[in-house]
């Protein structure tokens, strides 16, 4: 009674327990031919079919064609007809061709004499874990061909590494496996505290993620994007670190120039960012100290309070910000308003930065402040202008002067002229008085000869009264003749003495004309001298400013350009 007591409890536990696994379990019967005997609701729900349409048919129901056609699902029946115990994961056809996953035990129930008789399957939907379980998988192994991989013990010991890692750091998998992670830290940062703290953060099952710095075989340096994750046991344990890295030297070199040349920008220029709408974003120092403002003073605020109001309520400016908006960069000189109205003048570019699918998400401007250039380039071109005036009055100067030099000229060359006619009725002069002294020396000749013929008269006279004498009263009138011829003779005498002196007196004269002639000739001859090499100078001269003229025109025309230009460009 005894025995049959137990007997009849383990039966009512045994009816207990599978009383409880229908419940919880999907529950299928099989007869060992793989007919279908019965199932539960939980299978049947989980299928999508109800009792009387699974009863009576085959296993092979619920799986693909090509596996119910396999000498694998062959071998899976006769196993269980010798008795053999199924589990696994399997993948079954539900109604529609819908996929199902089971994790699923086959158990072959045998009667008093050890023979199976029948086949019961208890199975859990793992559908859903299994597609969990494939993205994982998946996930990891595009993981493992994109990116360099890593397992790590906790002390750091290298546990794995794929390919992708391997290639990277140049190394075969057995010259890292077991060895510790600082092989691929330059020694300084190894015995750094930063260092220490990053493996007790890991130990502690904190995520470290960033950019690192690390040293490949050879001493070649490699810089990665890389996450080390500690992966934990199910009671929340790390056990381990996987790391995921990325190659970034390449973008870090690039990065690196990019960041130089922009903080190199930024030290020498005046920079500013907007959005879209010009709304300030950000703004440097150098664009700060040019405007007079802080930086908090114009963030947030539009561009318009750098420019006039008017301007800013212009179509052209709406118009600006528009081909911004489309991308359109532009370059120029601009005039900008500071803190307190200040007029400022900035030489700018305005540059819409594209994103990833090439379509403008903001502007930056780079800007150099030139208004003391401006300023001085407008004191230039005022300069310019009155150059321009004063070249021009020059130039009419040189004109004037160029027609008063050949106005000289023409003077000075009748002067020559006129100077070489009195030079020729000089010489006629002179040749005239020389025939003057001639005469005079010829008369000078005839005097003397009236005088010698005067005192021969006289002699005579002289000699007749000594005759009248000696003749006594009959020479009387003879005596008296001959005192008038006396008398004539002794006239004639005087009257000669007065043309001699006379004569001395026109010869002294003509010898001061002769003198005086003589320096009037060699006057004209120094005078002439004289207009000839002022009217060759003149002549030089006017050659020379008309030259000069011509230059002043041209210069004028350059300045006038150059004057163009400055106020064109200002």
């Amino acid at each position: 009674m005894t025995w049959l007591k137990q007997s009849k409890e383990q039966r009512s536990d045994g009816e207990a327990l599978l009383r409880s696994l229908d419940r919880s379990l999907a529950t299928i019967e099989f007869a060992m031919d793989g007919t279908i005997l019965d199932a539960n609701p939980n299978f049947l729900a989980l299928m999508g079919y109800d009792l009387e349409e699974v009863r009576g048919r085959h296993h092979r129901m619920f799986v693909e064609p090509g596996v119910a056609e396999s000498e694998a699902y062959r071998d899976f029946w006769q196993d269980l007809k010798r008795g053999h115990y199924q589990s696994a994961e399997f993948k079954r056809i539900g109604r529609g061709g819908r996929e199902v996953w089971i994790q699923a035990t086959y158990n072959p129930i045998l009667d008093r004499h050890g023979r199976p008789v029948r086949v019961v399957k208890f199975a859990t939907d793992v559908t859903d874990e299994t597609r969990r379980n494939a993205d994982f998988r998946g996930q990891v192994a595009a993981v493992n061909k994109s990116q360099a991989v890593a397992h790590l013990a906790m002390d750091g010991t290298l546990l794995d590494a794929n390919d992708v890692f391997l290639r990277l750091f140049g190394y075969e998998r057995e010259a890292v496996v077991s060895q510790h992670h600082r092989i691929f830290m330059e020694p300084a940062a190894v015995e750094g505290w930063d260092y220490a703290s990053f493996w007790q953060k890991l130990r502690a099952g904190e995520y470290q993620q960033g950019e690192f710095k690390r040293v490949a075989h050879g001493g070649r340096e490699v810089w990665i994007q890389a996450s080390y994750n500690p992966i934990l046991d199910r009671d929340g344990r790390p056990f381990k670190v996987v790391k995921f890295a990325t190659d970034v030297t390449a973008t870090k070199l690039r990065t690196a120039d990019f960041t130089g040349q922009f903080e190199a920008i930024s030290r020498s220029q005046a920079v500013i960012q907007f959005d879209l709408d010009g709304v300030v974003l950000d703004a440097n120092e150098n664009f700060c100290d040019a405007m007079g403002y802080r930086v908090g003073d114009i963030r947030g605020h539009h561009h318009r309070m750098f420019v006039e109001p008017a301007y800013a309520a212009s179509r052209e400016y709406d118009e600006f910000w528009q081909r911004l908006r489309r991308g359109e960069f532009f370059s120029a000189i601009f005039e900008r308003v500071g803190r307190n109205g200040r007029k400022v003048s900035i030489q700018a570019t305005y540059n819409p930065i594209l994103d990833m699918n090439g379509r403008p998400f903001k502007v930056v401007k780079y800007a150099t402040d030139v208004t003391l250039n401006m300023e001085a380039r407008a004191r230039a071109v005022g300069a310019t202008a009155q150059t321009l005036s004063n070249v021009q009055s020059v130039a009419a100067a040189a004109e004037q002067m160029s027609a008063s030099v050949s106005e000289i000229a023409g003077v000075m060359v009748r002067s020559k002229m006129a100077v070489d006619t009195i030079n020729g009725e000089a010489e006629v002069a002179d040749h005239a008085q020389m025939r003057l002294r001639q005469a005079a020396q010829s008369m000078d000749g005839v005097v003397q000869a009236i005088t010698k013929i005067a005192e021969q008269i006289n002699l005579l006279a002289l000699n007749a009264t000594i005759e009248a004498v000696r003749a006594g009263e009959a020479g009387k009138g003879f005596a008296i003749v001959a005192n008038e011829v006396k008398n004539l003779a002794n006239q004639a005498t005087v009257a000669t003495s007065r043309i001699s002196e006379e004569i001395a007196a026109m010869q002294g004269v003509s010898d001061e004309v002769a003198d005086t002639l003589a320096s009037i000739s060699k006057g004209i001859s120094s005078v002439q001298e004289f207009v000839t090499q002022a009217a060759c100078a003149i002549e030089e001269q006017s050659a020379v400013t008309r030259d000069i003229s011509v230059s002043m025109q041209n210069a004028a025309v350059d300045v006038r350009s150059i004057g163009e230009g400055l106020a064109a460009w200002a």
